[in-house]
């Protein structure tokens, strides 16, 4: 557990005096299971789950949390009760909570209004850009694997890119789907749930996942939140 510097300690004070904004009390306390600590990673995201910036955890008082950038950049300007969202871990588990953003400055943000949405949002959101070659089989069309893209993933599904004629409701077996380097290559039994016209390289596939065991899940979302650490710290090197 990281200490909480004289800095901090001052900016947490300003905030109290009234220094930072405040966009309203807090409407209702978080679930018990919750066990935030200073000194905590914890990412901050939009609601379509596009990395603003990786924080530590300063203060959580029961009903509000109070966040820092990790390695003490600046922090972006927000709106008083913007709804946002933060993903932290616990162990082995990821708990994703949205909340209101109830004041701000250059170095704090303030967030309140917490709710748990992991289970809600578990397999419906954490899509990953990606652009792999992967190895497609279609039951309909025999055992001979073809070569697609993957232009996305996520818990729930994929996205295909290919010149081959998969029809809505064709099974695919996908193979070597590496989202980092990190985890071994995936393997997927899907099924298209929708095709759309695309360009001189192919239609494009939305595929839903059809069979996924828990601990493969469970390794994918790890895959996929890994990547997206990755990108925003290469965009903020790129930036700096």
């Amino acid at each position: 557990m990281e200490a909480t510097t004289q800095t901090e300690e001052r900016l947490l004070s300003e905030s109290q005096d009234g220094e930072v904004q405040d966009g309203g009390a807090p409407e209702e306390t978080l679930v018990d299971m919750l066990n935030l600590y200073e000194g905590m990673t914890i990412e901050v995201l939009t609601l379509d789950n596009k990395l603003t910036f990786v924080g530590k955890v300063m203060r959580f008082n029961g009903t509000t949390i109070t966040i820092r950038d990790s390695v003490g950049r600046e922090l972006p300007p927000v709106l008083y009760n913007k709804e946002i969202k933060l993903r932290c871990f616990q162990g082995a588990d990821t708990l994703v909570m949205h909340g209101q953003v109830c004041g701000s400055n250059r170095q704090i943000w303030k967030v309140d209004r917490l709710k748990n949405m992991f289970v809600e949002e578990k397999r419906a959101f954490f899509r990953q850009g990606v652009n792999l070659t992967v190895q497609v089989v279609c039951e309909r069309l025999g055992e001979d694997a073809r070569q697609c893209r993957v232009l996305d993933v996520s818990a729930g599904g994929l996205l295909l890119r290919s010149r081959e004629p998969f029809e809505e409701g064709d099974l695919l077996s996908v193979d070597g789907v590496r989202v980092v380097k990190e985890e071994a290559p995936f393997s997927f039994l899907c099924r298209v749930r929708g095709v759309r016209p695309g360009d001189w390289s192919g239609r494009l596939f939305g595929c839903q996942f059809t069979e996924l065991a828990s601990k493969e899940e469970d390794r994918l979302l790890r895959a996929i939140f890994t990547a997206q650490r990755r990108d925003i710290q290469n965009k903020k090197d790129f930036e700096g």
